[in-house]
């Protein structure tokens, strides 16, 4: 079985690479990577959803004899809109660290999101960021330590949007660097800025949905043409039109772009993990071939 690794970086996948149950997922991504996000994305109403005991034993095996490390994306199926959504939040959370204590995660991935807030550019009520704030203090100290706590940032809101809550505390981050260019943004400065608190990046590519530039038109090689007038991350919604999927191979993505994400990784020692968030083979294997070119352009410099 083929590992797929990065010069000095340890590379993760997704336990969706595999559409089956938790343990052939979990031993399918542990058999060709370095780390794998574990995603407990739905507990259900009675954690029905979530793997069993007897799983989260046999996957202890698995990530033991494969030697990788393992992370947890914890339960997207509540959300900080209302009081009851966050407390519905350290619930899930609650039994999600409790299930997998035994796999001494390094981190858990948390999404805080607020959906009655998307699109409307208004920002949390005083009341909102209060149980919010409260719902992390007793999330956090449902973890081994406080710092495994990792916020992820996510589209439709700036990147700056979760500092209220993590300015002055110990918890950590999780840089999505595809919601970012999802959103048209630049990742390469909040990568500067966050690289210090960041424990796992999420690194996926684009895809046009039809509207806007093609496919092809989108993975040609961009820096063999003409220096574009303004900087390609600007130009995003012009090769992927609007509303772009994502979670997709970096194989559309401009060379430059991924440079600026993967070389200063290499530059500061990073020594979390680069999660490739896809949700397939292909895609992964994809992005791997597009990331170790990257590699060779940085040891070309």
């Amino acid at each position: 079985m083929q590992k797929y690794t990065l010069p000095n970086l340890r590379l993760g996948a997704t336990s969706f690479l595999l559409h089956a149950a938790y343990v052939p997922a979990v031993r399918f991504a542990a058999e060709r990577c370095d780390d794998v996000a574990l995603l407990l994305l739905e507990t259900g109403g009675r954690g029905e959803y979530l793997a069993t005991p007897g799983e989260i034993a046999e996957i202890g095996r698995i990530i033991a004899g494969e030697g990788t490390t393992l992370h947890v994306h914890l339960p997207t199926d509540a959300d900080f809109d209302t009081r009851e959504g966050a407390r519905a939040m350290i619930e899930k959370v609650r039994r999600a660290a409790e299930l997998t204590g035994p796999l001494d995660p390094h981190s858990f991935v948390l999404h805080v999101d607020f959906p009655f807030l998307h699109g409307t550019g208004r920002e949390p009520s005083a009341e909102q960021q209060e149980w919010t704030a409260e719902a992390l203090r007793e999330i956090a100290a449902h973890l081994p330590a406080p710092e495994r706590l990792a916020v992820e940032n996510l589209e439709a809101y700036a990147p700056t949007f979760w500092d209220r809550w993590l300015a002055g505390t110990p918890y950590s981050r999780c840089l999505d660097v595809g919601h970012i260019w999802k959103d048209g943004g630049e990742p390469a400065p909040v990568l500067a800025a966050w690289l210090p608190r960041v424990r796992v990046i999420h690194l996926h590519g684009l895809e046009p949905r039809g509207n806007g530039a093609s496919a092809a038109d989108a993975a040609k090689p961009h820096g063999r043409q003409k220096a574009p007038e303004t900087p390609v991350g600007r130009n995003l919604p012009r090769l992927f039109g609007p509303r772009p999927r994502d979670h997709k191979s970096l194989r559309f993505m401009p060379p430059e772009l991924v440079d600026e994400v993967a070389h200063p990784l290499w530059k500061a020692g990073f020594s979390g993990v680069l999660n490739l968030e896809v949700f397939s083979v292909e895609d992964f294997t994809a992005s791997h071939a597009v990331l170790m070119q990257s590699w060779e352009r940085y040891q070309g410099k």
